[in-house]
């Protein structure tokens, strides 16, 4: 006989033993237990189709996009205020108004003002007309014959004062002729008459008194020419308005210089920047909502003083976006991402369907109280939900979702010693018949299950344990 066979006839009986051993000690256990059960009457399962959330559990708050604190900018007492704490406005809704009798009055200084420097622009910059030209030209000529008659007045005046004075002093030298010949007189009266006593009606005190009034005249004459004659004042006076005319001509024939234009271009510039900030100042007078909201805070009232950049006359909700804002546990903040769809209910809302939202931001940056470490998660509503801001919401964040799956309670599931999982189901006659089936995604008491031979509509028996993987999961499936 040949090795090969002899081989094959000595290992044939060897396997037939083992395989029934494995029938006796593996699969007969089970096949007892199963007839066992349904002489019992075990607890019974339909496999079902449906679809499966896998959610992870949370709390939070809605909240809104933003909170604006709005103030005035300008100070001034408050007219009116036209909303309440709790009132829902709209972009643009006029929420107050300061009095703006002073506010009015400096914007219309700064238009008058703009007025006058938009003039002296342009006379800056716009070229001399013939008239004005001619004007100027006219001033000119005027002047200097002006300038020519006090020049004339004065050359007179020194032409008088030269022939007045002229005969001063040959009737001052006339006088000391006749002095001394009325002193020679009077000498020659006493040497020959001890007795003698001067006569003014002689021949000599004649001429000396004619003398002394030819004189007297001269120097009178003289002095009243010059007392009559004018100073130099007019004559310069004359030449500066020359000067000047000639100054205004020229200037108007070359315009204003590069400095005056820019020096008026300046004044203009700042005049019209004191305008829009007046006008400014009085619009912010008027506080109005930036975004639609609610007001959440109404700090003033009428006839209140306030001032620019004190105390927020408002607080305003941004409802323009609302939010939930949760915080997850350290060990569950991994299964947290970025896009995933949320359910979730308000404490105060009846609601017979769930409200929707998606997992916007979660934070990297966990924070610690009394121990437990918390990652703070933003979900934005896509839902229309009432703006009740602050309150409660119970949120389920979809962490993974299988449709139509077949699924059937977990403790259906069986494991056999060699790691294999396998449901029992029940059939019309004979011992329920083991179907090996792959568990999936678990939620609750329920596990997907797939398997060849398994349907929908199935009854299975459900064993009495289950085992749970690390992590949560039954068999592999997820949290």
């Amino acid at each position: 006989m040949k090795r090969w066979l002899r081989t094959l006839l000595i290992l044939l009986p060897i396997t037939c033993l083992a395989l029934c051993g494995l029938t006796v000690f593996v699969f007969l256990p089970q096949l007892r237990e199963a007839r066992a059960a349904n002489s019992q009457g075990t607890a019974t399962a339909t496999v079902e189709r449906r679809d499966l959330d896998d959610v992870l559990i949370a709390s939070g708050t809605l909240r809104p996009e933003r909170s604006v604190n709005l103030v005035f900018e300008v100070s001034g007492s408050v007219r009116a205020v036209n909303v309440r704490p709790g009132d829902a406005v709209k972009a643009g809704d006029v929420l107050a108004t300061l009095d703006t009798t002073q506010l009015e009055h400096q914007l219309e200084q700064a238009r008058q003002s703009l007025i006058i420097q938009e003039a002296n622009y342009a006379n800056a910059i716009k070229p001399p007309s013939e008239r004005e030209v001619t004007q100027a030209r006219a001033a000119l000529a005027q002047a200097e014959a002006t300038l020519a008659n006090a020049q004339a007045t004065f050359d007179n005046q020194q032409n008088v004062i030269t022939q007045s004075c002229a005969n001063v002093a040959a009737t001052e030298d006339n006088f000391k002729l006749a002095q001394d010949a009325y002193d020679r007189y009077v000498a020659e009266g006493y040497q020959f008459d001890v007795d003698f006593r001067p006569d003014m009606d002689s021949q000599a005190g004649k001429a000396l008194k004619q003398a002394r009034d030819q004189r007297d005249s001269a120097a009178a004459s003289c002095s009243a020419a010059r007392r009559t004659q004018s100073s130099d004042a007019a004559l310069k006076a004359a030449e500066a308005q020359v000067a000047q005319a000639q100054a205004a001509l020229n200037a108007l024939l070359e315009g204003a210089t590069k400095e005056q234009r820019e020096i008026a271009a300046a004044q203009l510039a700042q005049a019209k920047l004191n305008l829009t900030q007046a006008e400014r100042n009085l619009s912010k007078a008027t506080l109005s909502a930036p975004v639609n909201g609610i007001l959440s805070a109404v700090n003033i009232s009428e006839g209140q003083v306030v001032g620019s950049g004190a105390q927020p006359a408002f607080v305003l909700a941004d409802t323009s976006a609302l939010y939930v804002e949760i915080g997850v546990d350290e060990v569950d903040i991994s299964r947290v991402q970025v896009g995933q769809q949320v359910r979730f209910t308000l404490l105060g809302v009846l609601s017979e369907n769930a409200l929707k939202g998606v997992v916007e931001r979660k934070n990297v940056a966990g924070e610690a109280v009394q121990g437990v470490v918390t990652y703070g998660v933003r979900i934005k509503v896509t839902d229309r939900v009432p703006q009740l801001l602050g309150m409660t919401a119970d949120v389920e964040i979809i962490i993974a979702t299988r449709n139509g799956v077949l699924t059937v309670p977990t403790r259906a599931i069986r494991r056999a010693a060699d790691g294999r999982q396998f449901v029992l189901v029940q059939r019309t006659e004979g011992d329920p018949a083991q179907i090996e089936v792959q568990s999936g995604l678990s939620v609750g008491e329920l596990t997907e299950v797939s398997g060849e031979g398994l349907r929908e509509g199935q009854t299975v028996l459900i064993g009495s344990t289950t085992t749970r993987t690390a992590g949560g999961g039954l068999f592999g499936g997820g949290r």
